[in-house]
């Protein structure tokens, strides 16, 4: 019996979030179905997944759909899942739903969004979006239910159902007592991810002779912007602060979350951040920007901080409490250690239960 699944979307290289969770996905072990993979990714660790792409890259994004209706039509799958994002590239996706859509296949919209700030979350390009969405879909998995009832005013409510992002937790197990004193940054080296921030918050506390250590997980976006951040470490001598790791994926990153003992993520937006799940999963004290989709996950729990988004000085202060604390770190790594909510195994049961339903109506 032919229970092929196709994943549709990008993985990882680059570092994104909606790249990572199709990877993990992809490597749940489903008792009955057989996972088949098409990646729209140009697999560069500097590409950005939600910001579309360049005219540039056009005649690439052309060619990629023609491969795309070979590879369903050599796959022949039961039910399509398609990653997408809420950026430009939601044009190209669209034009690869109405692809799709010829084979008479269910198809999943697995849709990996932001509620505000993006290109398609204008109110009259979203109406346009949902016309494509409900015509086109069997289902659509939104990231948590905040996002559901956003997004369930404009897409057919039966359609949406909520998968939130997982990790593997055995991929991330330690123990608390033998982490390192140690700060962790995961994410795109950039203004936007509070980078910027970041940089400007050790600052303050080297100049008020607080040492500390930043290890970094990521890459800048453009050499510009890797020149900027080196010019600032440099004019303001925090070498011995900052430990820049790079892309690093696969063991060497779950090593760096067991190792440390809190994530700092200062964020000015996110979708559902995984990352935080990472770190949760990795038993981390957590600080973290005070927007809504943190708190989504955070505010029910007491294993976080939170500071004021865009504010350096904030993000000190905070970090400062953590070095001072040790008791009440050793306590919110404690309450991560304590939450399971975010396993694979939760995902493993959805998914296999809408699979099955899709194979089978």
């Amino acid at each position: 019996m032919n229970n092929k699944i196709a994943f549709i979307g990008p993985l990882p290289p680059p570092l994104g979030g909606v790249a990572v969770i199709n990877e993990s996905i992809q490597k749940i072990e489903f008792d009955n179905f057989q996972i088949v993979s098409f990646n729209t990714s140009a697999e560069q660790n500097r590409e950005n997944l939600y910001a579309g792409f360049k005219l540039k890259s056009l005649k690439r994004n052309i060619l990629l759909s023609s491969k795309l209706a070979h590879f369903i039509e050599k796959e022949q799958p039961k039910v399509i899942n398609i990653f997408v994002t809420s950026g430009l590239s939601i044009i190209r996706d669209i034009v690869f739903l109405r692809t799709l859509s010829k084979y008479r296949i269910p198809i999943i919209i697995h849709f990996h969004s932001k509620t505000k700030g993006e290109f398609a979350l204008v109110p009259w390009r979203l109406k346009i979006v949902a016309k494509y969405f409900n015509k086109y879909a069997s289902k659509i998995i939104l990231l948590s239910d905040f996002h559901c009832a956003f997004f369930s005013k404009y897409f057919k409510p039966e359609k949406c159902t909520v998968l939130e992002n997982f990790v593997r937790y055995s991929d991330f197990q330690n123990q608390i007592s033998q982490k390192n004193n140690t700060f962790l940054f995961v994410g795109r080296l950039s203004k936007e991810k509070g980078f910027f921030d970041l940089i400007e918050a050790v600052n303050i506390l080297k100049q008020k002779e607080i040492k500390c250590t930043v290890k970094v997980i990521g890459l800048a976006p453009s050499d510009l912007i890797e020149k900027e951040i080196k010019s600032m470490i440099t004019k303001f001598q925090l070498v011995d602060y900052l430990e820049f790791k790079g892309a690093v994926f696969g063991n060497e990153k779950f090593e760096l979350f067991k190792q440390s003992f809190c994530l700092v993520f200062p964020s000015h937006f996110e979708n559902s951040p995984v990352v935080i799940k990472e770190a949760i999963a990795a038993k981390m004290a957590i600080l973290a920007s005070d927007i809504q989709p943190n708190k989504n996950i955070l505010e029910k729990h007491n294993n976080y901080l939170c500071f004021e988004s865009e504010n350096p000085l904030a993000l000190a202060e905070r970090m400062e409490s953590i070095l001072s604390n040790k008791t009440k770190v050793i306590e919110m790594c404690e309450d991560s250690e304590r939450i399971k909510d975010y396993d694979v195994s939760f995902a493993k049961q959805k998914l296999t239960s809408l699979f099955t339903e899709l194979i089978n109506q």
